[in-house]
Order: structure tokens, then C-alpha cells, then sequence
């Protein structure tokens, strides 16, 4: 069973008709109600400042450690969490990528540490004393308590950071990558045809090939330059 729940609770653009609205006026055509437009736009690797525009919100119900991995993205649009400084930790999260139950019997027992504090009992004598408060108290918690928190992201960051380098790069931290295969999963359902073109543009394909050109160019320079000269032609977004 996952130790962690993720909801997406809205989706800005499900019908693509503002990204269409936007392609648009960025390409000075009059159609605006073509919804493949956007998607001409990836293909052809122009900019996504069009995608800014729109955003999936998310609710989660996951680990801290997660959390902490989540708001390193300085371009979210809004982020809102229920955090230590005025909520008690309840449930402590163990890791997803072992399961020796070591983890989960230190952290409870760690937790519960923290609660007899909150709740005014010695933990070490299990006598009454004065209740700590919350946010003096956290500071003994668990890392990996469960957090309530939500965070709205537009679609660029969305394609061009969080999807890329939590769950598509090599070496994502396993309980994160859980998470947002999750949310990837969710803002699909929403308009698979979008999001199946981003996993083609910037998924682990996309970063294999970036790979592969660096060491070709560097081992077999005459065959990438071969490379570039038949398949290597681009066409402006305007053609």
C-alpha cells in the first residue's frame, strides 16, 4: 500500500482552447481555436511561455522528505501547507525503497517521543509535564512525518523540470519519483494526447539522446556531423 495520496483538484486548460487561444496570438495567426497549434509548438521546440499560463493543482498527503523535494521549484504558482509550526505529526512515513521494518519501528518510536512532549508527558517517565509547543516540539519529529500541503504548477515547470528530473532522469529519489508518476498520471488523464507528446519531447528518450549526441560528437565526430547534415535540418515555427 503507497504511503502517500496525491489529487489533482484542477486543471486549467482541459480542452486546450486557451493554449490554442494563446498559439495563436504568439504566432500572429487567426484561428484561434486550433487546439493542434500547441502542440506544433513542442514538436518544433519553440518556446513554452504559453504553457506558463495554465496550471494543474495538486493536494498531496506524503512525507516531508517528498515535500522538501517538491518546493525546490521557485516557479510554482502557489504552494499552501498544513506545516509542523501549527500542526501535529501524526503519521510517520517510512521509506518506499526498502521495506526492513527497522525504519518504521525507530520512527514511530521517535514520534512518539515528539507527541508525549506535545501532549505534556515525559517521555523518558512517562509522568505529566508541561505541554511543549508545536514549534518547539518539532524539532525533535521524524524527517519523514506526513505533511497535508497543496501546490499549483503551471505546465511549463511542469514539462521542463518537475516531470524531466523527478521521474524521467536517471537517479530519482524513489519516493518522489512515486509521487509524480502519480501527478503525471492524473494531468493525462486530463488530455492524453498533450501529455503522451511531452513524454515523447522531454521523457527518458528525450534524455537518452542528449547523452548519445555528447558521446557521439566526442567519439565518432565525422558520423555526428553526417548525422546533423541528413536529419539535422529545423524549420522555423512560422513555416
Amino acid at each position: 500500500m503507497a504511503d502517500f495520496k496525491v489529487n489533482l483538484i484542477r486543471y486549467t486548460d482541459p480542452d486546450r482552447r486557451s493554449l490554442a487561444h494563446a498559439a495563436a496570438v504568439y504566432l500572429g495567426k487567426p484561428d484561434t481555436d486550433n487546439v493542434k497549434r500547441p502542440l506544433s509548438i513542442i514538436k518544433k521546440g519553440d518556446t513554452l511561455a504559453i504553457f506558463r499560463g495554465e496550471s494543474a493543482r495538486f493536494e498531496f498527503w506524503t512525507s516531508k522528505v517528498v515535500y522538501d523535494h517538491l518546493i525546490t521549484y521557485t516557479t510554482l504558482n502557489m504552494r499552501a501547507c498544513g506545516g509542523l509550526r501549527a500542526n501535529e505529526a501524526t503519521v510517520f512515513v517510512p521509506p518506499g525503497e526498502d521495506d526492513d521494518p527497522i525504519y518504521r519501528e525507530l520512527g514511530e518510536k521517535h514520534l512518539a517521543t515528539y507527541r508525549s512532549l506535545v501532549h505534556g508527558i515525559d517521555p523518558q517517565s512517562d509522568n505529566p509535564m508541561e505541554k511543549k509547543r508545536l514549534q518547539a516540539a518539532r524539532y525533535i519529529a521524524p524527517v519523514s512525518v506526513q505533511l497535508h500541503y497543496v501546490l499549483d504548477v503551471n505546465f511549463a515547470t511542469l514539462i521542463e523540470a518537475m516531470f524531466p528530473q523527478r521521474i524521467w532522469s536517471p537517479g530519482a529519489q524513489y519516493d518522489t519519483r512515486q509521487v509524480v508518476e502519480s501527478m503525471f498520471a492524473q494531468v493525462r488523464e486530463k488530455d492524453p494526447e498533450l501529455w503522451d507528446l511531452i513524454y515523447e519531447y522531454y521523457g527518458p528518450e528525450a534524455h537518452a539522446w542528449k547523452r548519445l549526441r555528447v558521446k557521439l560528437k566526442k567519439e565518432n565526430p565525422d558520423l555526428y556531423e553526417q548525422i546533423l547534415r541528413d536529419f539535422g535540418a529545423t524549420k522555423s515555427m512560422w513555416d
